[in-house]
């Protein structure tokens, strides 16, 4: 549904976010959205036929957004690539002018549910998963990385992204978050999680280096 701009300095904020199995864009509001449209379709053909789609029901020109959102992962590095690329296009179009922010899906996610959550998980590398953690309910939450079993078994009580490769059947279904852009009170909730970027990039830390431990063995000689 459509409403009026808001009176926000960002009067046309951009959201594009591709960590999911759907692709969700939007144009937020200092409160709200003017408009969110999401799609199923592969990120390939998904976020610039979505963008379009949006700007098309709401006639606007790409030159008069102000700002892009975008989401940097953890999340489908297809999605996430193809988001930069499109953004990359943008600016070209824009000359950048426009504002550029990123957040964190984990720290997006966080704030959909009440009470606030201690803990989210979200599938990383295979065989690791991110854990975010927050002290004192701060919007950007602290992620570490753990192997998968060492994350499902040291942090119980956790929310949990959906995997869109596979289903892990030891998380409770009820824990799994609905990770949806409407459940964000527009650029109010936005600005909290986001940072201002200067450079394109995804969030692809490196997993912890363990090295193992090794008996030392010794031989005797015949001597001995």
């Amino acid at each position: 549904m459509e409403e009026d701009k808001t009176s926000s300095p960002l009067s046309t904020a951009l959201v594009l976010d591709v960590s999911t199995a759907n692709v969700q864009v939007g144009i937020a509001k200092e409160n709200g959205w003017r408009k969110i449209v999401e799609t199923s379709n592969s990120p390939m053909d998904g976020v610039f036929q979505s963008v379009a789609q949006l700007f098309e029901e709401l006639e606007l020109g790409i030159k008069e957004i102000d700002s892009i959102f975008f989401c940097a992962g953890p999340g489908s590095t297809l999605g996430l690539r193809l988001t930069l690329a499109f953004v990359k296009t943008v600016q070209w179009e824009c000359e950048n002018k426009f504002a550029l922010y990123s957040y964190n899906a984990l720290d997006l996610a966080s704030q959909m549910v009440k009470p606030y959550p201690d803990f989210v998980q979200a599938p990383f590398r295979m065989g690791w998963r991110i854990v975010r953690s927050s002290s004192n309910q701060h919007p950007i939450g602290k992620k570490e990385i753990f192997e998968s079993e060492e994350a499902l078994k040291k942090f119980p009580s956790s929310l949990h992204l959906q995997d869109p490769r596979r289903k892990i059947t030891s998380i409770d279904p009820d824990n799994i978050l609905e990770y949806r852009l409407n459940k964000m009170n527009g650029l109010s909730d936005l600005i909290k999680i986001s940072e201002p970027k200067e450079e394109l990039e995804i969030y692809s830390p490196r997993p912890p280096e363990f090295k193992k431990w090794v008996p030392e063995i010794k031989f005797l000689s015949p001597d001995s």
